[in-house]
């Protein structure tokens, strides 16, 4: 029942309820729970947390039939990290009791890590832990970022807490919110040990430990706190500067099928092509760029690209109508594809435009590239068109959906490899893009990439190194969560994106077909925000941030080190376990 309790007060602060405040207090329960001996733990909390994974994020098997066995995977893989959690502290609760005769015959390696755990505030230990597993989980297997614990209070009417995510990342939001779930584990403990008989012959030990523990969480998580609201207030007024770019983002509810025919591809472009011209008729302000969701700009047609050492792939040649055809052939063809794609897009352009050649405007929407050039490459990509309907710049998805676009070594088994179904072929790009529109420099991102926060991240640092790139002002961010069904996962993936646009202090606009289209700022602030399930648009103009933050410049140094502390403790609990120590200890 206590760890119930605290999944549900978890879940309650989620977007669902938006109860906020219970964060700071779900994980007490859990806390508590490590003070207690001969208790059996490890099924209730493992148990309770994979139920809290599963329904959270049950949204994903919406996407494909076969999603549930991947969706049951993922929930059975989180929920191992608030066991490991709790194991943890656990030790660091023994090692808080006085010394035993066992502690003699312990290693100096051992000893040293024994006396850090008793001296350090068990507040920081513990903050330290949690945000430790999280590192390790945003890496491991490729990442996932969703449902941290510092995405439980990005609902705040006023964000100021969240702000320290310009320094710390989400990593610090989850850090502060544990010491102070341990703070109020300390004064529940408290008040437990008051109710307490006196005759009681434990009670001496338990009140002073308590009131030691007392003594130092408590002050230590008002301090956090208070420094938290501080620095969030001053951050919430660092002034920023209107720009002169208008962005029109698109949204609208179109389901999607896993195996799509062109035809249907074609009848959704329609449709969005539709809004968009009416949406442009009604505005008298000119606008700059029109977005669109991921894939929604393909129509059923790639964007092609002929690569100077191009030759005819192997699928070509083994068809009997195309079996001679040169590489020359084959470049004449792909041009063909481009200069369609472009006459395409300019008539959409003088469509939006009413034919008006100073009204014309930019295009950003996400659009399938084949590559082709030794071997041909697949892309989830986002394209930049100019006003003149010309492909100007692509960006190409860097993080791949496990299961979902790639399945992990498949593609380097040949017997296998001719099995994968269409979509789940694709390759990774590698590097950041930078899009000009208007005065701004924008930065685009692709489906779950605001969900996995190192993404982004790692793009801002990149360019920050680069001194023959520009910083950008605004991150533009594509997806089509229609694949959820307008289920929690949407929200999530909002909140995602919340923490983002603080971490890197850049406004985000995002556009998404089902949801999440939003405007948010630099503060994580959603400025607008239309609902999943309606077609709609937002005419943003994003007000620039010209900061820096830290969690750019240096990354997440603190988290890595908290991460490296989890990961050289749970090693050394494995190491513990090994059937010949076990021996050595009879």
């Amino acid at each position: 029942m206590v760890s119930l309790g605290s999944v549900l007060l978890l879940f309650l602060s989620g977007p669902q309820t938006n109860l906020w405040p219970l964060a700071f207090v779900a994980l007490a329960p859990l806390l508590l729970l490590v003070r207690f001996e001969n208790v059996k733990w490890k099924l209730p909390v493992y148990v309770s947390f994979f139920a809290y994974y599963l329904i959270s994020l049950e949204g994903l098997r919406h996407a494909h039939p076969l999603m549930i066995f991947p969706l049951i995977a993922l929930a059975a893989y989180l929920a191992v990290y608030p066991v490991i959690f709790v194991a943890m502290m656990r030790r660091v609760h023994r090692s808080r009791q006085p010394p035993t005769a066992t502690d003699n015959g312990m290693s100096i390696q051992a000893l040293l890590g024994l006396a850090l755990l008793r001296c350090l505030p068990i507040a920081l230990v513990a903050a330290s832990l949690w945000v430790g597993g999280e590192w390790v989980r945003s890496h491991f297997a490729t990442g996932i970022s969703v449902l941290m614990l510092g995405h439980s209070i990005v609902g705040m009417s006023s964000p100021t807490l969240i702000q320290i995510a310009d320094c710390f990342g989400t990593y610090g939001v989850s850090f502060l919110i544990m010491m102070v779930n341990v703070a109020v584990a300390d004064l529940i403990w408290i008040a437990m040990q008051r109710r307490k008989p006196a005759s009681a012959p434990e009670l001496p030990n338990r009140w002073q430990t308590a009131c030691a523990a007392w003594r130092t969480s408590v002050p230590i998580a008002v301090l956090a706190l208070g420094l938290a609201h501080f620095y969030g207030v001053k951050s919430l007024a660092y002034p920023t500067t209107p720009s002169d770019t208008t962005f029109l983002l698109v949204g609208r509810d179109e389901q999607t099928e896993y195996q799509q025919d062109q035809r249907r591809a074609a009848d959704i472009f329609s449709d969005y092509a539709r809004q968009t011209i009416a949406a442009v008729e009604r505005r008298e302000q000119p606008v700059d760029v029109v977005v669109w969701p991921e894939s929604m700009l393909s129509g059923g047609q790639a964007w092609y690209i002929a690569e100077e050492n191009l030759s005819v792939p192997d699928d070509v040649r083994n068809d009997p109508q195309s079996a001679e055809m040169t590489a020359d052939e084959m470049r004449q063809i792909i041009g063909e594809n481009r200069a369609g794609f472009t006459r395409r897009s300019a008539d959409l352009i003088a469509a939006m435009s009413g034919g008006d050649p100073d009204r014309a405007l930019a295009i950003i929407g996400g659009c399938g590239i084949i590559r082709y050039g030794e071997t041909v490459q697949s892309f989830s990509g986002v394209l930049h068109i100019g006003p003149d309907g010309n492909v100007e710049q692509t960006y190409a998805k860097n993080h791949l959906v496990m299961f979902g676009e790639y399945i992990p070594l498949i593609q380097s088994i040949p017997i296998l490899k001719n099995f994968v179904p269409p979509g789940l072929g694709l390759n990774a790009g590698t590097e950041p893009a930078v899009f000009q529109i208007g005065s701004l420099d924008v930065l685009p991102n692709l489906c779950i990439e605001t969900a996995v926060e190192r993404v982004s991240v790692k793009h801002m640092r990149t360019l920050l190194r680069d001194r023959d790139r520009a910083l950008p002002d605004v991150i533009v961010t594509l997806t089509n969560d229609a694949w959820f069904d307008h289920s929690a996962v949407v929200a999530h993936h909002l909140r995602c994106a919340q923490m983002v646009a603080v971490g890197c202090r850049r406004p985000i606009l995002s556009s998404a077909n089902g949801g999440p289209t939003a405007w948010i700022d630099s503060s994580g602030r959603v400025v607008e925000q239309l609902a999943f399930d309606t077609a709609g648009e937002i005419f943003a103009t994003p007000r620039i941030d010209n900061r820096v933050s830290l969690y750019v410049r240096d990354g997440s140094i603190p988290a890595v080190v908290m991460a490296i502390a989890w990961m050289v403790f749970f090693f050394s609990m494995l190491w513990q376990k090994r059937p010949f120590s076990r021996r050595a200890d009879r």
